[in-house]
């Protein structure tokens, strides 16, 4: 009966995933009690659960509340958070609620609402455990099996670990100690959790990883043909390919163990296990694409519980930064093929003062919120550096300003964003209106750990790290393109000539010619912190909207690439202005819901529970560094 009540559980979640036999399972789930399940599509059912909730379908309710200001994406400047007004001549320019109040961080009392830390972000924590509570249903139900049976299922049990750790080690780089070696025992009745130490964890996933990985082939080969192709059916990320999977373990194992590599794990030789996985790495993009991807109704409300969703909803706060913005755009305002990074017309939204698809330009918003504040009202000196970046004069708002993302559903809208923002956004099109697939792992997020390995020598890599910074910008070119490109949303938008041609590009942009000038300017750096800051701004770009949290991981393990510093005016009375505000956020703190839930273990930590306590794997001669400029980029 406890599979039968499994299987009913898991009943959507599999119709979603399985097609050609769903007629047939609908016949049967009418009547439960003449179809009892096999142990492999009870446990499959809730690894694909697992699949979804913390991976592919990701969570609307925390990107709405994230994409705003001063949250995560803005306070780590991969977006802006600039808001436009109409209006250029009133000081209702932009939402100024930029509410750093984690720069008083030390001094804030527990519980007290700091916007950057508040709800969803905290909620990390309790995700971690109530979003992966199918992965100990799943060890609990294969235990109890042997033989046939047994060999059907240890393949769930043995991915469903690894989900499992790549969310557990996520969770450490936010939170440092968290409950993890007896975590998920609530059904064996163990309820009071100790927090583990931090590099004991990763140590454990790193050596979870290398046996799994080892593991798998034989674990495949013993399943009888029914069962793989339960498997093949069930496995939304790379339909059964064992070999894929393998290749994706080798790259988290490979991300954890560069993570770590400034500090010292005892029984854990990072440079060892990156030469075992460094010759069998994802050499592909591995993305995912279902039938929840993006079903937006872009004239109306969305699918929910879709973090497009959220993007969509949000889209007016996702300026594109100048910390980002100054790296990809080096010559004149235009966009110069071969000189200007090939992703700026895929990733951002390019405006034309001319009206025309082929003179198109690129301005950043300055992470500075006065900055912005004086550039709209034009109290900025065009001198200060030079025209690139600035509002130009004549501009305040060319036309109609798109305040609401709704307005993004009529061609008129789209023709605004154009025609009328010389302020860059990231892109509509690309972002919004495709279906956007789920990145799971990108070739050029690897080659990007790659160029660390070899700059650091913590690896031979076959490659010089030059040579892994040029790979990186190619691949995350085709990357970028691809998605770009793929198909439009079902309620696609109305669009013009022009717009769909700066938007959506037919030609990928030649990208060789920019991948050599990266090169060598990498390769001319001065020193390996200079070095470091290039392969960070890449991985900003690469990653931007999509991995914040990764990027947030290791702004503060590199402490690159450097931020601008943080001035507002006043903007609400309780907030009070901000004046080159540079202190360090180190990380959350714990959800007030584990002095209830955990109390007596919580106590044990609760000395180390603040902003500003180091994750452990920062490096001694890092902690002291902050990741900010001493001024704006354009001051």
């Amino acid at each position: 009966m406890k599979k039968i009540l499994y299987f009913l559980l898991i009943m959507p979640l599999v119709t979603v995933i399985m097609t050609s036999c769903e007629a047939e399972l609908d016949e049967l789930w009418k009547n439960p009690n003449k179809y009892v399940p096999a142990p492999e599509e009870v446990t499959s059912g809730l690894f694909t659960h697992i699949q979804k909730t913390r991976f592919f379908q990701e969570d609307y309710g925390e990107w709405w509340w994230q994409h705003g200001d001063g949250t995560l994406p803005s306070a780590i400047q991969i977006t802006a958070g600039y808001y436009p007004r109409a209006d250029a001549g009133s000081n209702n320019l932009y939402d100024a609620a930029y509410t750093y109040t984690f720069a008083l961080l030390a001094e804030v009392e527990y519980g007290t609402y700091v916007q950057t830390g508040n709800g969803n972000c905290q909620n990390r924590f309790n995700w971690f455990y109530t979003d992966l509570t199918n992965y100990g249903d799943i060890r609990n139900e294969i235990n109890k099996l042997s033989g046939e049976e047994y060999d059907n299922t240890i393949i769930y049990l043995k991915l469903a670990t690894v989900l499992k750790d790549v969310v557990a080690l996520q969770t450490v780089d936010l939170f440092n100690k968290i409950p993890y070696f007896s975590a998920f025992n609530g059904s064996l009745g163990e309820f009071s959790t100790p927090y583990d130490e931090p590099d004991a964890i990763y140590k454990s996933v790193v050596e979870e990883f290398r046996a799994i990985a080892t593991e798998l082939p034989d674990i495949y080969n013993k399943m009888s043909a029914v069962a793989k192709k339960t498997f093949e059916q069930q496995d939304i990320f790379f339909k059964g390919d064992v070999n894929k999977w393998i290749k994706y373990i080798n790259g988290e194992t490979l991300r954890a163990c560069v993570r770590v590599s400034g500090v010292t794990i005892d029984g854990l030789n990072v440079n060892s296990v990156i030469t075992e996985v460094i010759g069998n790495l994802p050499d592909q993009d591995y993305t995912c694409k279902g039938r929840m991807t993006n079903r937006n109704n872009i004239a109306g409300a969305g699918d929910g519980e879709l973090l497009t969703r959220a993007l969509y909803e949000r889209w007016n706060r996702l300026t594109f930064p100048d910390v980002m913005m100054t790296q990809m755009n080096h010559g004149t305002d235009k966009f110069e093929a071969g000189i200007d990074d090939p992703r700026l017309p895929l990733i951002c939204a390019g405006f034309t003062p001319s009206e025309d698809a082929d003179d198109i330009e690129f301005y950043g918003v300055s992470g500075d919120k006065e900055r912005n504040r004086k550039a709209l009202l034009g109290l900025v000196d065009p001198t200060s550096f030079g025209e690139k970046g600035m509002r130009r004069n004549g501009y305040p708002q060319k036309g109609e300003v798109t305040n609401n993302c709704q307005s993004l559903a009529t061609a008129a809208g789209l023709d605004m964003i154009v025609k009328g923002f010389p302020w860059t956004y990231f892109n509509p099109v690309t972002f919004l209106f495709t279906e956007w697939e789920y990145d799971i792992s990108t070739r050029a997020e690897i080659d990007l750990l790659l160029a660390e390995v070899a700059l650091k020598g913590l690896a031979s890599t076959g490659k010089t790290a030059g040579d892994h910074i040029a790979d990186a910008l190619t691949h995350s070119t085709d990357f970028w393109y691809g998605m770009n490109q793929a198909e439009w949303v079902t309620s696609k938008p109305p669009t013009t000539p022009l717009a769909d041609a700066i938007l959506r590009p037919a030609a990928k942009p030649e990208a060789s010619t920019y991948a050599a000038n990266l090169k060598d300017r990498f390769n001319a750096a001065n020193g390996e912190e200079a070095k470091m800051e290039i392969i960070m701004q890449q991985k900003y770009i690469h990653l931007n909207m999509i991995k914040p949290y990764e990027l947030f991981a290791e702004l503060r393990r590199t402490r690159h690439p450097k931020l601008e510093p943080i001035t507002t005016p006043p903007s609400y009375t309780q907030y009070p202005p901000l004046t080159g505000q540079t202190l360090v956020w180190e990380r959350f703190r714990y959800p007030s819901t584990q002095i209830s839930w955990n109390k007596e273990e919580f106590i044990k930590v609760e000395q180390d529970d603040n902003w500003v306590n180091p994750i452990f794997w920062v490096p001694q001669n890092k902690r002291s560094e902050n990741y900010f400029l001493l001024r704006a980029i354009k001051n």
